[in-house]
């Protein structure tokens, strides 16, 4: 037995064991369960904006280069809005809120209007009336601190780099909750962002899962309505989520606003395949006779199609572990843990458990049932698959090359302020704070030079605020913020606040002067977040409203195209910040994505390819795993739905699912196929059989990410709406393009090749294989049905159209006669035996070849293995391996003529009369002499033989074969009355006759022979006479000699040879017409 064999046989036997003793498998799952529970309270959730950035980018890098130079530039800004801020009351209630502000651990700075009055205050106490008077007219202040009406003010609070940002959120919003009722206001910021992400994720986290799991259960009731198919899936849904959750808590991996999809992804997926499963369990406990075997016979046969699935679901997850973005591979991995532990629990718990449960009860054989409105579904599917491709693949064509064209159409975006719905806080601040002030997403524009000092010259410094006056023209830009600003402001409180003032320095001292009181009088951390020490690079603070991805680095080219053309060249420029590096991230997010799906296609066609050994059938295959991303793609494109971090993993999501359904009907289609070669018996019956849990997994899968549009984070929402589309996508391709293309092409799985057990040398013994090499032989067997018997089953009876012939690859097989009852159509039960028939014979051809009944019944008498064949195999063959077809064919006449010929002989042998001439033939020639001998042996007897030898040709060499027919039934007919008939006269050849001549000697068999000779001669005087050489021998058994009846037959024939070669013969003339 080979080794592939006893593979497959210890698979048995696992499944066996799994079956049998459940309670070892149920207790083992327990354990490990109990394991990874006990870490999950350790489960923590952290959701930052960072969550979007790709560590490893040089933007990343420059913009970390730039905090340790000018520090953090994250900030919070507190709107105050209040009838007027400069009113006495309200002034000081601000003051009060800036000094809590400053307090709060993790805040570096506070920059607000009363910080700024503090700072300016150098002698005295101003009124607010004159503070008022001097902030009006500076630039810096107008939209930055105050707006314009002086209904609102911000504090900025400049946080630490290493700051716990929810503390710091927290607190604010303490600050926030115990201000004065007379005062509206809010906190806005990246930081605020983050801090929502993550508010949004833990909402999303306790809400959505059970809503989904609740979800489920409702449709697995109402599909099975049977207990284990309802507990079973939930369970092992639930366990693969226990260990899933374990790990992340093991390993300190976070819950992501991307991991936060992990346990909803493998709610959908692992009970659609569990519904599977179930509806194959269904089928079997049908048929079993116990709650094991029912168990057994579901996993033996769902199995492989299970495992298929989930490695193909792992690899369009596992395309995403070439993304960058961290997030995003976390999803990635902690995803395909969580298929291999579903497909382990699936594998082991669920038959184990299955094997507990009671067996459903049997439906009874009464009439049949009313169609269901998913039967008439599927029935009008097939119709569609087999009569409308015409109409049918056209119009999928058109949509798909509608879709192709929206994919132009994707803009690649990711704006965290987006990520929310309007009417969150976060998404009404940020619109709210530009209104009247500048917006709450900071970019920073760093302008460097390789000269220190450089910014003590005053036309360098002017380079700065020539560039504020470009910067503020820019879209989305609302504020700019530079040291040129606060040196201008310095400037101005150094003389009075005279407003003539409020300009750069003409004079490098005087800026040197100006640097030391700017130091003085807004403090070292002001001058530090402008400029570097070395006075060699600057950095100017836009606020902006920018939030989109493409906003931003738009923004970022027109600035660096501006100052290269603007600029002096010796000077190096970065546009950075914390929107940047995102923005930058997003765009790579694009090239990604490609590679990602490039990867994932490539590798599920490979493994289609593997599947099935042929590109083709590859292809045709891929074809409607590729149809829901085009469709995805394609209506994000026309409705406009940007290609975001979260929507970006649809398409490898979506490919993965969808191909465990291409491999749940290739499966089940190839099973069909090989039961009857008929490609469209088999289509309908696979739809029958899988169209179901199809339809059910899809919607089922639908279903649980449809949940996801519960999300207030609008990305979920999206990502949720756009999977529900590609799922109903897919449904289309699996059920009609799939089944359609199907049709056009000819499908051989690698696990018929695997099963195959034909032996080293398959060509021996077996004539239909004969002079094919063993790959060649695969291709046969592959292209057609291996059919596996057992001992007392019958292939066919008698009488059975023959739409196969058989050729048995291994066992024996009976073919027998029944025999009916008298008068009756009804078998006896009572047969008779013709032959037995064993490895390397064909059975069924001459019926088959024919298209006639079967003439006899066959039944197995040993297990074994038939190849069947029919004509649409050998087309199929053709059509696959057109060599290998073309020796098969060729062999296939080989046998069929060998076996008449052997059926032709076999007559002849039976028959013992000459067909020609009526006399006996050589085989009943042959016995009488035997018997004559033996006789003659027995009582001493004389036995005589005669043999003549009729040569027509030499006398008319070109005789025809009716004419010599005429002439040898002609001499027949004339010598056989003139015999004793004691004497045997037969035809031992085609121009030779013999004469047994008992009890005569050979002297007395002269003188019969000269009367035989002359009596013909007298024959044939009536007419004019045709000459003809006989030659003769004439030989006596020698009873001494012990001669055997073959040792006389051949002296005599010696003797004839002799006369032959010696030219002794007579000339009889044979009348004309005979």
């Amino acid at each position: 037995m080979s080794e592939r064999f006893l593979t497959s046989l210890s698979k048995r036997e696992i499944l066996q064991a799994i079956v049998h003793r459940p309670q070892w498998i149920i207790l083992a799952v327990a354990v490990v369960s109990l394991f990874f529970a006990w870490h999950v309270p350790k489960l923590s959730i952290r959701t930052s904006i960072y969550d979007l950035v790709i560590e490893d980018l040089p933007e990343t890098a420059r913009y970390n280069d730039f905090k340790k130079i000018f520090g953090s530039d994250e900030i919070i800004r507190v709107v105050v809005k209040a009838e007027n801020v400069f009113d006495p009351a309200t002034f000081s209630k601000i003051e009060q809120l800036v000094g809590t502000a400053s307090e709060i651990e993790g805040v570096r700075r506070v920059i607000s209007l009363p910080g700024i009055k503090k700072d300016v205050e150098t002698g005295s106490t101003w009124d607010l009336d004159k503070f008022a008077a001097m902030v009006t007219p500076v630039a810096v202040f107008n939209k930055n601190l105050i707006s314009e009406d002086h209904k609102a003010t911000v504090m900025t609070l400049v946080l630490e780099d290493t700051s716990d940002r929810t503390k710091v959120i927290q607190d604010v919003k303490k600050m926030i909750d115990g201000a004065d009722k007379d005062l509206s206001l809010y906190q806005i910021g990246m930081p605020l962002v983050s801090e929502a992400l993550a508010d949004f994720t833990k909402k999303d986290f306790f809400q959505l899962p059970p809503i989904t799991f609740l979800i489920i259960t409702v449709i697995l009731f109402f599909l099975f309505r049977n207990l284990a198919c309802l507990l079973l899936p939930l369970t092992c849904v639930a366990l693969a989520l226990v260990w899933t959750f374990g790990l992340m808590a093991l390993t300190n991996t976070p819950l992501s606003m991307m991991t936060m999809i992990v346990p909803v992804f493998l709610i959908a997926v692992g009970t659609a395949y569990c519904l599977h499963i179930g509806s194959e369990y269904l089928s079997y406990s049908q048929k079993a006779e116990s709650r094991a075997e029912a168990s057994f016979l579901t996993f033996s046969t769902i199995s492989f199609p299970t495992v298929l699935a989930v490695v193909t679901t792992a690899i369009g997850l596992g395309s995403l572990l070439v993304n960058r973005i961290v997030a995003i591979r976390e999803f990635a991995i902690f995803s395909c843990f969580g298929m291999f532990s579903l497909l382990i629990l699936v594998l082991t718990l669920f038959p184990a458990a299955l094997a507990l449960f009671p067996l459903p009860k049997k439906k009874a054989n009464g009439p049949t049932e009313t169609p269901t409105i998913i039967d008439r579904f599927l029935d009008w599917i097939v119709h569609l698959d087999l009569h409308k491709q015409k109409i049918t693949l056209p119009i999928l064509g058109i949509f798909v090359v509608f879709c192709i064209i929206g994919i132009f159409r994707i803009r690649v975006e990711t704006s965290p302020v987006e990520f929310f719905k309007k009417n969150t806080p976060v998404s009404r601040h940020f619109h709210d704070i530009y209104k009247d002030l500048s917006g709450s997403f900071p970019v920073n524009v760093v302008m460097a030079s390789e000269e220190d000092d450089y910014f003590e010259d005053p036309d360098n410094l002017g380079e700065i605020a020539s560039l504020q006056e470009f910067l503020e023209t820019l879209p989305g830009v609302d504020k700019t913020v530079s040291f040129a600003e606060y040196l201008k402001l310095v400037n101005y409180a150094s003389n009075q606040f005279d407003p003539k003032y409020y300009t750069l320095p003409e004079e490098g001292f005087e800026v040197r002067m100006l640097m030391n009181s700017y130091r003085i009088m807004l403090g070292e951390d002001m001058f530090s977040r402008f400029m570097n020490y070395e006075l060699s690079k600057a950095n100017i603070l836009l606020f902006t409203h920018i939030s989109s991805s493409r906003d931003f680095l738009k923004t970022r080219d027109r600035i660096l195209a501006h100052v290269q053309e603007n600029f002096s060249k010796d000077l190096t420029w970065d546009v950075t910040g914390l929107g940047m590096i995102v923005s930058a991230s997003s765009d790579l997010l694009t090239k990604g994505q490609v590679k990602s799906l490039s990867l994932t296609v490539v590798l599920v066609f490979s493994i289609m390819f593997l599947l099935f050994l042929s590109s083709k059938v590859g292809l045709v295959a891929i074809v409607p795993n590729l149809f829901p991303i085009v469709i995805n793609f394609g209506i994000m494109g026309w409705l406009g739905i940007e290609l975001s971090m979260v929507t970006s993993l649809i398409a490898s999501i979506a490919i993965g699912l969808a191909v465990d359904d291409t491999i749940h009907y290739l499966v089940r289609y190839n099973r069909e196929f090989k039961k009857s070669l008929d490609d469209k018996l088999a289509l309908r019956e696979t739809i029958k059989h899988v169209g179901r849990p199809i339809v059910f997994t899809t919607l089922t899968i639908g279903v649980g990410f449809a949940v996801l549009t519960l999300s207030s984070f609008k990305p979920t929402a999206i990502f949720g709406v756009m999977m529900v589309i590609t799922m109903l996508s897919a449904l289309v391709g699996d059920l009609i393009l799939l089944p359609s293309l199907m049709l056009h092409v000819e499908l051989v799985t690698v696990w018929d090749l695997l099963r195959l057990r034909i032996g080293k040398d398959p060509h021996l013994g077996i004539p239909l294989f004969s002079g094919l090499s063993r790959t060649q032989v695969h291709y046969i067997l592959m292209a057609g049905a291996l059919r596996e018997y057992e001992a007392g089953e019958v292939l066919f009876r008698k009488g059975d159209p023959s739409d196969f012939m058989y050729a048995v690859l291994s066992g024996k097989m009976d073919v027998v006669d029944p025999i009916f009852i008298e008068d009756s159509d009804a078998e006896s039960g009572m047969h008779r035996h013709i032959t037995r028939l064993e490895a390397g014979e064909l059975l069924g051809e001459m019926g088959f070849l024919r298209a006639v009944p079967r003439s006899a019944t066959v039944i197995g008498s040993e297990p074994g293995e038939l190849l069947q064949v029919n004509w649409k195999m050998i087309k199929r063959l053709q059509w696959l391996f057109p060599p290998t077809a073309q020796k098969f064919f060729f062999n296939l006449m080989n046998v069929v003529c060998d076996r008449l010929e052997k059926s032709t002989d076999r007559l002849t042998e039976v028959s013992r009369v000459d067909d020609l001439t009526g006399l006996v033939n050589k085989r009943g020639f042959v016995e009488i002499l035997e018997r004559e001998v033996h006789r003659a042996k027995r009582y001493e007897a004389n036995l005589s033989l005669c043999l003549m030898r009729i040569d027509l040709e030499s006398a008319n060499p070109e005789i025809s074969y009716d004419d010599r027919d005429r002439m040898i039934k002609y001499l027949a007919e004339v010598l056989s009355p003139r015999t004793r008939r004691s004497d045997t006269f037969g035809r031992v050849d085609t121009h030779m006759f013999g004469l047994i001549l008992p009890h005569i000697s050979v002297l007395e068999g002269r003188q019969i022979c000269e009367r035989l000779w002359h009596s013909f001669g007298e024959e044939s005087e009536e007419a004019a006479a045709n000459q003809v050489k006989v030659f003769l021998s004439l030989v006596e058994l020698s009873i001494e000699a012990d001669e055997t009846d073959t040792d006389f037959f051949g002296r005599a024939t010696l003797e004839l040879l002799g006369a032959m070669e010696s030219g002794e013969y007579r000339l009889l003339s044979i009348p004309d017409g005979h």
